[in-house]
Formats: structure tokens, C-alpha cells, sequence
């Protein structure tokens, strides 16, 4: 954060600056080079201009010398929280089968389904727990990409039997089923954190979801307890109470150290 503020303090500077030695002067010479219908060489009315503005003789001068690098900053500081914002992440087809051929690994897992049971070949709602566990562990670590609709192996499996269990059988029913557990179980603002994408690979649709790490720790409730789970190599582990405070004090040192950098 420091660093932060750090760097929009610099380019209020520079816009206030550039708004106040370059732009005002030239849009007024501008201005009074066009009124005076090019009688008066445009450079001298620059030089004009900054006789007048430098320093300021009077306070309306002063006022206007004010104006003009508030504006300045006000653009620039526009322009600095744009330049830091965040971009919408999507996922192509193509990024998703690169993703699907080298496997599974630290910021990418696979998931054969939302709730549906291949094993048993029927629905069942707790294995919307599996995917919530997987989305915990990308959430208190690095972030990454779940990918559901793909077997561990990298098969092709389809979303139609997830599809199929959903009072709206649609690629909406399953993104909104999806961001109600997410919401449910970790809150609305973790939403905001998850990118969902939908890709047809060989006549089936999956589904991508690409998760920022989360500021603040992420917790499962799972048989009346609170568990903190973490993606570490290619696995999401749950932590003990002691391991969980470790990795987040830990956390929390490389963040200070890092800000102060």
C-alpha cells in the first residue's frame, strides 16, 4: 500500500506539471493565436503566456495557476488508478487445452464434475463440497484455475449430467448453482474474485474458473468445524489450527516486508 500511494504521488506530480507547463500554456496560446487571426507569431505568445503565468503577479493568476495543476492531477491520478486496475481474465478454448495436455499442477486442478457422481452414475450435492475445498486452497494460496468437466486424467467428460441435475439445465443454471455455494460458503465479496468461463472441447462443454488469491484468510465449514485449506504442489491439503496460524503470520511478514520494499 505504501508503495502504492508512493508511485500515485509521483504522477500527481507529473500531471499537475505537464498540465501546468505545457497544456495550459499552449491551449491558450492556441486560443489567442486563432483570435488574433495568426497576427502574433505563436511562439511569442508562448513565451507571453509564460511571463505571465511565471510567478504569478496577482491572485487571480495565482488562482489560475491552481486550476489548472489541480486538473492536472485530477487526470493523472484517473489515469494511475486505470493503469492499476485489474483486467478481466479469459480464458480461451486454446489456453484451456494447453492447460488440459500438461496436467495438473499448483495453480491448476481438474474436476470431473459439480454433483455429479460417476461412480455411483448419480447426483450428489456433496461433492459441491469437493469443489469448494479446491476453490478455498486457490483462494489462501497462489490462485489458479479450477477446471470442471475433466477427469484427473485430462478426459473430456462434459458438464450435460451436471446440467441435467439443475432446475436450469443450462451453462446459467450451473454458473449461478456455482456462485451460490461460493457465496453461501465463503461470502458475496469472494465472488468477485472468480472468472467463469465456459469452452467446447470435442462437442462437450466445461467449465474454467479463474481464481484470484484472497486478501483475507478463507475458511470450509465441514462437520461443524472451520477448516483452512491450502493448494500446495498439485493437492489442496486442510492445515491444523497451529499450521494454519503459521502460514498466515508468515503470510502476513512477506506482505509488510514486501510494502516496505
Amino acid at each position: 500500500m505504501k508503495k502504492y500511494f508512493k508511485s500515485l504521488f509521483i504522477w500527481q506530480l507529473i500531471g499537475g506539471g505537464v498540465f501546468f507547463l505545457i497544456v495550459s500554456p499552449l491551449l491558450i496560446a492556441t486560443y489567442q493565436y486563432e483570435f488574433l487571426f495568426h497576427e502574433t507569431p505563436f511562439l511569442k505568445l508562448v513565451s507571453n503566456i509564460y511571463n505571465v503565468l511565471l510567478p504569478p503577479t496577482d491572485l487571480g493568476i495565482f488562482m489560475l495557476d491552481l486550476t489548472v495543476s489541480v486538473v492536472g492531477i485530477v487526470f493523472a491520478t484517473l489515469f494511475y488508478r486505470y493503469k492499476k486496475r485489474k483486467p478481466e481474465k479469459k480464458l480461451t478454448t486454446s489456453d484451456i487445452l494447453k492447460l488440459i495436455e500438461k496436467g495438473e499442477n499448483e495453480r491448476v486442478e481438474f474436476k470431473s464434475s459439480l454433483r455429479h457422481d460417476y461412480r455411483q452414475v448419480k447426483t450428489d450435492k456433496n461433492l459441491e463440497h469437493v469443489i469448494l475445498k479446491s476453490i478455498a486452497g486457490f483462494l489462501n494460496g497462489k490462485g489458479g484455475i479450477l477446471i470442471i468437466g475433466v477427469n484427473d486424467y485430462g478426459e473430456i467428460l462434459g458438464l450435460d449430467n451436471d446440467y441435467w441435475s439443475l432446475k436450469k439445465k443450462t451453462k446459467d443454471g450451473f454458473e449461478q448453482r456455482l456462485m451460490l455455494i461460493v457465496a453461501n460458503a465463503f461470502g458475496k465479496d469472494i465472488c468477485s474474485k472468480i472468472q467463469v468461463s465456459f469452452h467446447i472441447i470435442n462437442d462437450k462443454e466445461i467449465c474454467s474458473l479463474f481464481i484470484e488469491r484472497s486478501k483475507r484468510p478463507v475458511y470450509f465449514k465441514e462437520n461443524n468445524q472451520t477448516v483452512f485449506f491450502l493448494r500446495t504442489g498439485n493437492v489442496t491439503n486442510s492445515l491444523s489450527t497451529s499450521e494454519t496460524v503459521e502460514y498466515l503470520e508468515s503470510k502476513q511478514k512477506k506482505r509488510f516486508k514486501f510494502q516496505n520494499i
